[in-house]
């Protein structure tokens, strides 16, 4: 903790709690208490927050509220809870009287008191509130750094989509627009595939871009570059394969031939990504589609049956013929963003190109 107060030049540095007054005793450098931080619930200390790792999170969709509190897994692993700063600051909510929320709102209260720094706080009252420090719409993932290890190589990063798909989002207000179902009050969270470890532009797209409001083709054109890292890696491994053959049997380079032609053709690696690579949910795969065609009919562009086909069209048409979208085709690509990226998060998660198998 670090509080500078200009007025006064009091300078808060430390807290300790006192559990049988049931208070934070707010501290200055100079070792003396200032003042007290009076916690709204009844705060059950047995958790030693040390084993604890929190990180503030954002969410701002119309059903994120006070009640939004989820424990979270990872299989069947509990990693923490995540829930909004708002939980700590009421009682009107179902989990104001549960042990093991309360366990962690402690902890959760201790972690956001430590992290506290502002060094231009204007003026002292006297009182102090948590909420002068952070937005009560603020979202807080606690995680049990003993559960977390029990997890192989486990890493907050390759998880980054998955949290993105439930709501959450490091910086901006969250996703927004997905539809999603948390009425068991959990959140079992998925690793990006792991073929793409090595790809951190990945997650910083969903850590720092994604989130951000910025016109729709400009989203759409941060989504399509997760569409060619895949199919970059695609070519790798087609390449190879290729080269495999052609290192047991030079003679085959001519026999080859097409099939080199086929992995440089962009449209050809895309078609293989959604047919062969990755599974996309049903209903997300058709919707996709729908306004693909949708917006190419709008603009009277050829359409095709596959779903990657009229994507790369897409693609295309925003490449070359922006300017010809009025404000009625920017509606229909609001749609088609909203759910290219619902297809784009199945897709980071399942992507497997040792699998062989056609997903339609």
């Amino acid at each position: 903790m670090l509080i500078k107060y200009k007025e006064t030049g009091e300078i808060l540095t430390s807290w300790k709690y006192d559990e049988e007054n049931k208070i934070f005793e707010i501290i200055t450098n100079e070792k003396e208490k200032i003042a007290e931080y009076l916690p709204t619930l009844a705060l059950n200390t047995e958790y030693n927050p040390k084993n604890f790792k929190l990180v503030i999170l954002y969410n701002k969709r119309d059903d994120c509220s006070e009640n939004s509190i989820y424990q979270v897994y990872v299989k069947k692993q509990r990693i923490g809870w995540i829930f909004p700063v708002q939980a700590l600051l009421s009682k009107d909510h179902d989990f104001a009287e549960n042990i093991f929320f309360l366990r962690y709102a402690y902890v959760a209260t201790c972690l956001l008191l430590e992290q506290i720094e502002d060094k231009d706080r204007i003026t002292w009252s006297g009182d102090f509130f948590l909420e002068d420090f952070y937005d009560s719409s603020d979202n807080i993932l606690i995680m049990d750094e003993e559960n977390c290890q029990k997890i192989e190589n486990f890493d907050l990063d390759q998880y980054v989509v998955s949290l993105y798909k439930n709501g959450y989002s490091f910086t901006g207000q969250g996703n927004l627009y997905s539809e999603i179902d948390l009425a068991d009050k959990t959140i079992k969270l998925t690793a990006q595939s792991k073929e793409l470890y090595d790809i951190p532009y990945i997650v910083d797209l969903f850590k720092k871009q994604i989130p951000r409001e910025r016109e729709e083709f400009a989203m759409f054109y941060t989504y399509y570059q997760i569409v060619e890292i895949l199919i970059s890696v695609i070519f790798e491994v087609k390449f190879k394969e290729i080269l495999s053959v052609l290192n047991e049997d030079a003679d085959n380079l001519f026999d080859r031939r097409e099939e080199l032609n086929d992995i440089v053709s962009e449209k050809n690696r895309i078609k293989w990504l959604f047919s062969n690579y990755v599974s996309i949910r049903t209903e997300t795969r058709n919707a996709l589609n729908d306004a693909c065609v949708e917006l190419l009919d709008s603009c009277k562009k050829k359409t095709f049956k596959s779903v990657a086909e009229n994507l790369y069209q897409v693609r295309c048409l925003l490449v070359h013929k922006l300017y010809i979208l009025t404000d009625t085709k920017k509606l229909i690509l609001q749609k088609l963003n909203r759910l290219f990226l619902d297809a784009l998060m199945d897709i980071i998660v399942s992507f497997d190109t040792s699998s062989g198998r056609v997903h339609t």
